[in-house]
């Protein structure tokens, strides 16, 4: 042996069955950050690929600008693809059709079908004024291929164009009855034209691919006086690039950080609760060093290097299993969770997951090693006779009983003697409780997030075409008694203008029955539901754009409505105007009105296709919506997301537990002496269990009382930023997450003393007294 550092390898063979807890701790805080930054990027790469498929590759929109101002942003060179973009018949209003098939037409450049969206399934994009490009639908819908000529019917006359492609589906419509066509921008020029249509055109930009979004878009905001109205982002595309400037979108990207900075705290306080465990065992080893002439700085040295030499071992395999986590859960995903996971990568790496599982092991570990290495240099030589370093020993008198057994005196004193220990142990109980406050967040916004979770969620409906009054309730009655039908409920509609706290302006008037009240009284938050169904009032839904709030009064002709309840959540998308419900009764005596404008159906357990084919046979004129896959899929993704954030929290927990036996059982064996002394003078087997136990305890309720005063308030923000923010539903103290982890905690702290008790209590007195 060359150097006192090669006493490092000699160490850890001697003391294999000591290290392998602490190794085991290191290797789960590697495998679990491993995984959620693998998982992460796997979601990210997912999620982009959907984003780009459905929403389009562009980073930038803009509108209502002049000309040269659009020239001269589009030729900045940040700008990789630009195109023009503008319909006719969007709202399918007017008489554009083809074959008889209602027709929407769109103009652009050719890079709205290759660069901006990847929107071209076959032939090419239209390049002389008589080309044109169909819908993928439209190819079936009409029996026509490429080559083939149709003919557009519109107000200004007929127009024949010769088929050059198929594709724009997502740029056009994803109604599967309407046809999409594409011109060229001077075709659709000269087609507007003709139709006395004046122009407002969009265009859609594509950056870059290296480029700084957030500081190009808010450099040309001043450079060209652009406003939100004249520049729009692709909000969900910078997200998940990370540039975005959504409020909401900053708030989660806060979210992430403040869960990034819980996971690294955690495993920087349960490594160093072991490495500082250990240390305490050691002190008559360090004593021996320094009296055979090492320095402080080499026993510091040493200390450092024998925590990062447990990093060869535990890194390594704490990144393999990680990624061996990320594959399992992303198969699990693609093929037992709904269909928006058929993009996840299944067997792809991680670079950004390798590299924070090992940046984060061994920052850990460094950063945990600080203390020990400290306290490990400060050992005397006299130490190394004694067996104890009495250093961190601050009772300087007997230790008072207070009312209580001698034993359990005795063990909450060698809970609190080393106010380091101490620290590190409720510390790396406070901080699990931390996560799992922070991420039982998680399982309330997905909640949220998916509609069909919700009890109202229907697996199909029936709705007007005009969203007119026309479906008869007894309908409902007969669609109810089909079988595989668990209920049917309808709700009126009806755009009304209003009068509300000063202003004029649009209302979304909406019945409900009495199943859909007695859903309601779960989301209500404020205000009366029996008055509502009664008729002496109507419910608002919460929203960032709705002001209304109980006691308002709206005025609708000669009819005063007084705001009686405020719902936290409705099946009914946000729009711009206020929701507003009321009793079928008191709908028909506003609008006279006796009909449904949709008619949802949910199905039993056992429904089959051949249930959803017979119900819409019922449809006739009304248009019919098949859900029922899609609601299997929701529930699928819910389910696997609850696996990952439970599965996530059940790793915090067994890194909690390990660590606490890991400690436990470090610090019983640095005591062993004064075990062994205590046993000399009479003290059971069953009081040295005692004091042992309440040693555990005492880290247990204090961890506890940190932990859930750190984490409440933190809870409390989380949801905040997360849900309250978003949907309005006020924070609530989390009961039953409390309930659970004090349960966690009673068996941990039963738990995590029973093998180190055990064994010491099988030693003899004059073994405990020359244990080492």
């Amino acid at each position: 042996m060359k150097s006192y550092l090669g006493l490092i390898p000699l160490s850890a063979k001697v003391r294999r069955r000591q290290n392998r807890m602490t190794v085991l701790c290191i290797l789960m805080a590697v495998l679990l950050v491993t995984a959620i930054f693998s998982m992460a990027d796997m979601a990210i790469r997912m999620e982009t690929a959907r984003v780009i498929e459905e929403h389009g590759h562009w980073h930038a929109m803009l509108r209502s600008l002049p000309e040269e101002t659009a020239d001269a942003v589009t030729a900045e060179p940040e700008v990789k693809a630009a195109s023009r973009y503008d319909g006719l018949n969007f709202t399918l209003s007017e008489d554009y059709t083809m074959d008889g098939k209602p027709c929407v037409v769109v103009g652009g450049d050719e890079a709205i079908l290759t660069e901006i969206y990847d929107d071209l399934a076959e032939g090419h994009f239209p390049q002389s004024p008589d080309e044109i490009l169909l819908s993928r639908r439209a190819k079936a819908m009409l029996s026509v291929e490429v080559g083939d000529q149709v003919t557009l019917h519109t107000p200004a006359g007929e127009f024949v164009y010769t088929i050059s492609g198929f594709g724009a589906d997502v740029t056009i419509s994803s109604d599967a009855s309407v046809v999409g066509a594409v011109l060229n921008w001077d075709a659709f020029a000269s087609l507007a034209d003709a139709e006395e249509y004046t122009m407002a055109p969009v265009w859609f930009v594509r950056l870059q691919d290296g480029a700084n979004a957030r500081k190009v878009l808010d450099r040309w905001r001043q450079q060209y006086s652009l406003t939100d109205e004249t520049l729009s982002e692709n909000t969900a595309l910078l997200g998940l690039s990370g540039f975005s400037s959504d409020s909401y979108v900053m708030g989660m990207y806060l979210v992430a950080a403040v869960l990034f900075v819980l996971v690294l705290a955690a495993g920087v306080f349960m490594i160093a609760g072991s490495l500082n465990s250990q240390t305490a065992q050691r002190t008559q080893f360090y004593g021996m060093l320094r009296c055979i002439g090492a320095s402080k700085a080499q026993i510091m040295r040493l200390v450092r290097w024998e925590a990062l030499y447990w990093c060869k071992t535990a890194v390594p395999l704490g990144v393999a299993f990680g990624i061996l986590l990320t594959w399992g859960l992303c198969a699990l995903l693609q093929f037992g969770a709904g269909s928006e996971f058929v993009k996840i990568p299944l067997f792809a790496v991680s670079p950004v997951g390798i590299v924070c599982g090992v940046v984060v092991g061994v920052l850990t570990v460094l950063l945990s090693s600080l203390a020990p290495a400290r306290r490990a240099a400060g050992v005397s030589p006299v130490a190394a006779v004694s067996g104890n370093d009495s250093r961190g020993s601050r009772a300087a008198r007997p230790i008072r009983r207070t009312g209580r057994r001698v034993e359990v005196t005795l063990g909450i004193h060698h809970a609190v003697e080393s106010r380091k220990n101490l620290l590190l142990m409720t510390g790396s109980f406070a901080l699990s409780i931390l996560l799992i406050l922070a991420f039982s967040v998680m399982v309330q916004w997905v909640q949220l997030a998916l509609n069909p979770l919700q009890p109202w969620a229907p697996d199909v409906f029936y709705s007007s075409p005009t969203n007119a009054c026309e479906i008869p309730i007894d309908f409902a009655g007969e669609v109810a008694a089909q079988p595989g039908v668990k209920r049917a409920f309808g709700r009126m509609y009806a755009s009304l203008e209003a009068e509300y706290q000063g202003k004029t302006g649009p209302i979304d008037l909406i019945s409900y029955e009495e199943q859909q009240f007695h859903w309601a009284e779960g989301s209500l938050t404020a205000g009366d539901l029996d008055a509502v169904r009664n008729g002496e009032g109507v419910l608002t839904v919460f929203d960032k754009s709705n002001s209304l709030r109980v006691g308002d009064t709206i005025q609708v002709g000669d009819t005063a409505l007084p705001v009686l309840g405020v719902l936290e959540d409705s099946p009914f998308s946000a729009d711009d105007h206020p929701t507003v419900i009321c009793s079928e009764a008191l709908f028909t005596e506003l609008t006279g009105q006796t009909g449904y404008a949709v008619l949802d159906v949910q199905l039993t357990a056992d429904a089959t296709r051949e249930t959803v084919t017979e119900l819409q046979a019922l449809a006739g004129s009304w248009d019919f919506y098949d859900r029922m896959d899609l609601n299997r899929d929701t529930r699928n993704t819910y389910w696997m997301f609850c696996l990952f954030v439970y599965g996530f929290l059940a790793i915090i927990t067994l890194i909690t537990m390990i660590h606490t036996v890991n400690s436990i059982s470090l610090s019983v064996a640095a005591r062993t002496r004064q075990y062994g002394a205590m046993r000399a003078v009479g003290m059971a087997a069953a009081q040295l269990k005692a004091m042992i136990f309440a040693e555990a305890a005492t880290y247990t309720v204090l961890g506890f009382a940190a932990g859930c005063g750190l984490g409440l308030p933190l809870h409390a923000f989380l949801y905040n930023q997360m849900i309250t923010r978003y949907w309005g539903v006020a924070w609530q103290l989390p009961l039953g997450t409390i309930g659970g982890i004090v349960a966690l905690l009673v068996f941990t702290s039963l738990a995590a003393p029973f093998a180190p008790a055990r064994r010491v209590c099988h030693l003899s007195v004059a073994g405990s007294i020359n244990e080492l």
